[in-house]
């Protein structure tokens, strides 16, 4: 059975910044992922991004020949998506990719499923598809920083130097 899917763009580009096991996605590189996902399936899938359509290479860029993708303007996705929900023939037919969460009660209310971005993006990235089968863990830079300044001194041999304590700016005189 084919699956009718919507993607708000915007609300799964968020979701991506901040749970994805990869650097920075921008339109592009959502579409080329979701693009590889819709291939595994006869899903007829549809993202809209909120905002005007993008002119002349960009536009280029962020078509695809296997996944529609729209934009929103003069209305917000969510308006868009809502409607498609809304004008479903066979909502049971019809899947929604929202964290938002008027887009999911609305469709729920027809009778169509609705996924979280969070739980999308784990399809999108499966454990197995991953070295090891986990997960990769998102650190904070911050936390090696004395790691590292200890290796730099220890490499450039200034790491047994004693400090001498500030005494002001007397001292520089």
């Amino acid at each position: 059975m084919t699956e009718i899917v919507f993607i708000d763009g915007n609300n799964l580009l968020y979701a991506m910044h901040e749970h994805a096991p990869v650097p920075s996605v921008g339109r592009e590189t959502l579409v080329r992922i979701v693009e590889r996902w819709a291939r595994t399936g006869q899903d007829d899938v549809t993202v809209v991004f909120d905002g005007p359509t993008p002119r002349g290479g960009m536009a280029a860029q962020l078509a695809s020949p296997r996944i529609d993708v729209q934009y929103s303007a003069p209305k917000s996705a969510d308006d868009i998506i809502i409607a498609q929900v809304k004008r479903a023939k066979n909502p049971g037919q019809v899947r929604v990719i929202s964290s938002d969460t008027a887009i999911q009660y609305e469709a729920r209310m027809r009778r169509c499923r609705a996924t979280d971005c969070l739980a999308f993006i784990q399809e999108l990235y499966p454990p197995h598809s991953q070295k090891g089968g986990k997960a990769p863990q998102k650190t904070d830079p911050k936390e090696n920083l004395s790691q590292d300044a200890d290796e730099w001194l220890n490499y450039f041999g200034l790491d047994n130097i004693e400090e001498e304590p500030f005494d002001g700016f007397d001292a520089m005189n």
